[in-house]
């Protein structure tokens, strides 16, 4: 087991304070002998006065900072600004709508071991997953975390799994990496714009997949999945067109190669957008098809351009 000496607790959030609140209460509650620090990234006009509120229900604790910023930034920024901040050894990312349960925090560090960078854990959601996620899961033999050369990607964070699993990615909810290697990696893209949907996957990816990754179904969050603040779109189109966008920028990056590749992505998601729609019962899964993979193109030339190839 690796010796870790100190860990670093990192929560981004953007209205959602009543929440936040109680993700730090489930934070602070953990009992365990290694030192903790927690770093809230606040975006927005009301960071400051959700501070002061947040101050009101804890006090002073010194083992919490606060960053504040009246801009936007964006989840993959916010979490950098936290990781430059951050002391650990261990950097954690939680989102601000979940609830850390007892002995998450041990679990987490228990799961480093030799040639182990990053750890991640399960996520008991509040609300129905649905029979068409379950069936989903059930279709892929139960696999968890798991990246398909086309493209999908299978979560299936689930809590009722007995044992860990070395893994292509965690969940973004709540995963963490050791501080050298997430520095090494370069942190977290800040190309992946409006709900962020990839960010995680991808960090995941170029820290070294299925190697040196490990989900701990006991590392329990009850993750509310708010619909409000945070990257929550304002609507249904707003969603499909970051998905579309952000995908396909995420599949350019990291596994795009030859053109049957391509096409063989592109066939894949027009199929999940017609699942999609009946699901939905909206057609915006496919009119935003076209525009989303034009502009996540669009947005994956740039990235090259940047690199200079």
């Amino acid at each position: 087991m690796i010796m870790i000496r100190s860990a670093s607790v990192i929560v981004p959030s953007l209205g959602r304070t009543d929440r936040l609140r109680e993700c730090l209460g489930g934070i602070l509650r953990q009992n365990i002998d290694v030192p903790f620090e927690m770093i809230v990234v606040l975006d927005g006009p009301e960071a400051e006065r959700s501070v002061n509120s947040l101050k009101a229900s804890y006090g002073d604790d010194r083992r919490i900072k606060f960053n504040t910023s009246h801009a936007r930034r964006g989840s993959p920024a916010a979490k950098n600004v936290g990781a430059a901040e951050a002391s650990g050894d261990v950097l954690v990312f939680l989102d601000d709508d979940t609830i850390p349960t007892d002995g998450w925090l041990r679990a987490i560090l228990d799961g480093y071991t030799d040639g182990v960078v990053g750890v991640g854990g399960s996520e008991e959601k509040t609300t129905r997953s649905g029979s068409i996620r379950r069936i989903w899961h059930k279709l892929w033999g139960d696999v968890t975390g798991s990246v398909t050369r086309g493209g999908l990607v299978i979560s299936n964070f689930t809590p009722l799994k007995s044992a860990n699993e070395k893994v292509d990615c965690l969940a973004g909810a709540n995963m963490s990496f050791l501080r050298g290697d997430f520095e090494h990696a370069g942190g977290f893209d800040t190309n992946y714009r409006g709900t962020s949907y990839r960010e995680e996957t991808d960090l995941c990816l170029r820290i070294g997949g299925k190697s040196n990754l490990v989900f701990v179904p006991r590392a329990k969050v009850i993750h509310h999945e708010e619909e409000r603040g945070g990257n929550t779109p304002e609507s249904v189109r707003e969603w499909n067109y970051w998905y579309h966008r952000n995908n396909t920028y995420f599949f350019l990056k990291n596994l795009g190669g030859s053109k049957a590749i391509w096409i063989w992505h592109q066939l894949l998601e027009v199929a999940l957008s017609v699942g999609r729609t009946l699901q939905q019962r909206s057609m915006t899964p496919l009119t935003t098809f076209r525009e989303g993979t034009r502009i996540g193109k669009s947005a994956y030339a740039e990235y090259k351009r940047s690199l200079g190839t």
